[in-house]
């Protein structure tokens, strides 16, 4: 901040030399009178009340003159005094401003460092979901677990080349609501798997083997349409697992009569000691207008969903 030069106080001014010459004589007149004290006794009354006068008035501007010296001085204390103030703020502010500006960047540091953070919290949400906000690339399942296996009904009705072809986006859509998950599997609906050899196992999580079970989505067909066998066997085979599993079933078609036995049997199957799923189980319904019988699958897998914490999606042809 640039200083405010202010012009210097004059002490001996001509105010100031005035009310000096004036009490000087002053002094002079009291001296004079003081000498010619003794008045000759040929002095006249009229002479003696001039002098007398005189005397007076002297004094009255000899206390006039005083008063005004005093006041000179008080203002000179206090003008001599403000221009020491100014001078005083003038440097506290000099000072102050590289303070502030340490204190301004400082706080620029963290405003960026705070959006940093919430555009990686924000590229966050958009890869994966909490689970109590579900994905909506997972039809509104929660994608939370560890282990994610798909039970999957490779019928004819189901693997027609268009209707497949549904079948394989909705399983990659699933897979990428996943992004954090330790391994995942494929079976068939009647409890075949895959990649023969891996029962019980895990496919590694990784972009080469989420890729190369996608493609080979495309020559996994000719099952039978069975869903509970391959959830009897997915629960047998992976009861054991620790951490949070996930069992999609995908299907058009559900054929027993028994469904109340069947859903209560699996129910049974994925307790926990403690009365609670293992497993959440999901179903994703595909309708099928020439084949198969949707409506009969999807009231099986509402059952199944609402006792095993899962959830049902239907999709259109």
């Amino acid at each position: 901040m640039r200083r405010v030069k202010r012009a210097p106080v004059e002490i001996f001014s001509l105010s100031f030399l005035d009310i000096i010459s004036c009490a000087f004589g002053a002094v002079v007149l009291l001296v004079l009178l003081a000498r010619n004290a003794d008045v000759p006794s040929d002095a006249s009354a009229s002479e003696v009340t001039v002098r007398i006068e005189q005397l007076l008035a002297a004094q009255g501007r000899v206390a006039e003159l005083s008063e005004r010296l005093r006041g000179e001085l008080e203002q000179l204390g206090e003008v001599t005094s403000a221009a020491s103030a100014d001078v005083t703020d003038a440097e506290a502010l000099e000072q102050s401003i590289p303070r502030a500006q340490a204190s301004i960047a400082q706080l620029q540091r963290q405003a960026q460092s705070l959006r940093s953070d919430i555009r990686q919290e924000q590229a966050r949400l958009n890869v994966a979901s909490s689970p109590d906000d579900p994905s909506p690339e997972a039809g509104g399942i929660p994608t939370d677990a560890d282990y994610v296996i798909f039970v999957i009904d490779n019928s004819g009705s189901m693997s027609a080349d268009q209707g497949w072809n549904q079948v394989t986006r909705v399983v990659e859509d699933i897979i990428k609501s996943h992004p954090q998950m330790k391994g995942f599997q494929i079976m068939a609906a009647d409890g075949s798997f895959m990649y023969s050899g891996q029962e019980g196992r895990w496919l590694p999580d990784t972009n080469t083997m989420r890729q190369r079970a996608i493609q080979g989505l495309a020559n996994f067909r000719g099952g039978a349409s069975a869903p509970e066998v391959g959830i009897f066997r997915a629960l047998d085979l992976y009861k054991n697992q620790q951490g949070k599993v996930s069992l999609y079933v995908f299907g058009d078609d559900f054929r027993p009569g028994t469904l109340d036995q069947v859903v209560t049997d699996i129910t049974q199957a994925n307790m926990r000691p403690d009365g609670t799923p293992r497993f959440r189980i999901h179903g994703i319904g595909f309708h099928r207008a020439s084949y198969g019988n949707a409506a009969q699958f999807a009231a099986f897998m509402q059952a199944v969903a609402k006792r095993n914490r899962g959830a049902f999606v239907g999709l259109p042809n």
